[in-house]
C-alpha cells in the first residue's frame, strides 16, 4: 500500500509555502527569511524541506553556507512575483477600505532621515493630501531592503544604494560629511577641518559594519585614529557632542537647526560627498501619492542642502 502521509511529487503549494519560498529567494538565506516572516530558522528549514518534497526536485544548492537557487527555482520565482504582488495589492486595498477610502502611503528610511527630513516632507504631504494616511518606519538597511522587495514599503529613502535588479532607484548627489564640535571648542574658528587637526581629540565614531562608518573611513586614512567611543547612529554621536564629550563626523541629513545652534558644524577636507537613494519596487506601481511624496521630499532636500552648503562656505563662524 502506498504511503499517503507524504505528498506526491508535483503536488500543489499552498499560499504560505509560496510565501516562504518567495522570502528565501529575495533574502538568500534561511535565517533572513525567518526574520522577515517572523518565524524561527528551523521552521523555515522544515517548510523548505516540505516544499522541495512537494515539487519533487531540489530548489536550492547549499554552497558555503548560502542558498543558491536552481534554474527551476528561478522559473518558479518569476511566477510567484505576480502572486506576491497581487496579495500585497489585496492587503493594501483592505487597509485602504479600513480607512474609508483614504489612500495609504508606506514610507521607510534609514535613521538619518528620521531626524527632520522625512517628518518635514510628510508634514507638507499631509497638508496637500489631507485624506491620505502615512505609515512611516525608520529602519536599518538590512531590515529595509527585504520589506521593499516584498512590496511592504512603497517608497524607501536610504544613504546606501540598494543596488537590486527588482528595484527602481533614483540617486541624488545632495549630501556630504561634516564635523560636529562642541560650541566653544578650540577648532571652532577653523574654516575647514582636516584629519590631522583632529588628532588627539576624543572621537565619537561608528562601527565598520555601519554605512556611515564605512563612508568616513577614507577621511581617517592619513592618520592613525580610531573612535574612542563607538555608537550606531549620528543622532547618538551628536548627543555626545552636545554633552561636550568629544567630536563626531555625521552626514548633513542629520543637521537640524537646534544642532547648529547648540554645536559648531564644520566642513572637512578632503570633502566626502554622499548621495540620497530613493527606491521603489519595480513590480509595483509607485502610485500618484508616492510620486507626490517623492517630489516634495526632493524639493525639501535640495533647498535645505543648498542652504547648508552656503553656510559651510561662509567665513569662519565665531562661537
Amino acid at each position: 500500500m502506498p504511503d499517503r502521509s507524504k505528498p506526491l511529487p508535483g503536488a500543489p503549494l499552498n499560499l504560505r509555502q509560496i510565501e516562504v519560498f518567495h522570502a528565501i529567494m529575495v533574502t538568500g538565506s534561511i535565517s533572513e527569511a525567518g526574520r522577515l516572516l517572523h518565524v524561527s530558522q528551523p521552521a523555515i528549514s522544515r517548510a523548505l524541506a516540505t516544499i522541495e518534497q512537494r515539487v519533487g526536485f531540489v530548489l536550492f544548492e547549499r554552497i558555503k553556507g548560502r542558498l543558491h537557487p536552481t534554474k527551476e527555482a528561478s522559473q518558479i520565482f518569476l511566477a510567484t512575483e505576480s502572486i506576491h504582488s497581487e496579495v500585497s495589492q489585496l492587503n493594501d486595498m483592505i487597509s485602504t477600505l479600513a480607512t474609508q477610502g483614504n489612500g495609504l502611503l508606506r514610507i521607510a528610511s534609514t535613521p538619518s532621515f528620521a531626524e527632520w527630513l522625512v517628518p518635514e516632507a510628510v508634514g507638507l504631504f499631509i497638508k496637500r493630501y489631507p485624506d491620505a494616511r502615512v505609515k512611516y518606519r525608520p529602519q536599518s538597511m538590512d531590515a529595509l531592503l527585504p520589506q521593499l522587495l516584498l512590496g511592504q514599503v512603497d517608497v524607501a529613502i536610504s544613504t546606501v544604494d540598494p543596488d537590486h535588479p527588482n528595484l527602481q532607484t533614483q540617486s541624488l548627489p545632495l549630501g556630504q560629511i561634516v564635523c560636529v564640535l562642541p560650541r566653544r571648542h578650540p577648532l571652532a574658528n577653523e574654516p575647514v577641518l582636516r584629519a590631522d587637526m583632529l588628532a588627539g581629540e576624543t572621537l565619537i565614531g561608528y562601527g565598520s559594519d555601519t554605512p556611515l562608518g564605512t563612508r568616513v573611513q577614507s577621511f581617517w586614512n592619513s592618520v592613525d585614529m580610531a573612535p574612542k567611543i563607538e555608537v550606531r547612529s549620528p543622532q547618538t554621536a551628536c548627543a555626545f557632542v552636545r554633552a561636550g564629550v568629544g567630536v563626531a563626523l555625521i552626514d548633513t541629513y542629520g543637521v537640524t537647526a537646534s544642532l547648529a545652534a547648540e554645536t559648531c558644524i564644520k566642513p572637512i577636507a578632503p570633502k566626502v560627498e554622499l548621495k540620497v537613494h530613493i527606491s521603489h519596487n519595480r513590480t509595483q506601481p509607485i502610485g500618484p501619492l508616492g510620486k507626490a511624496f517623492v517630489r516634495i521630499f526632493e524639493s525639501i532636500l535640495k533647498t535645505r542642502y543648498e542652504s547648508l552648503e552656503t553656510q559651510l562656505a561662509q567665513a569662519d563662524r565665531t562661537p
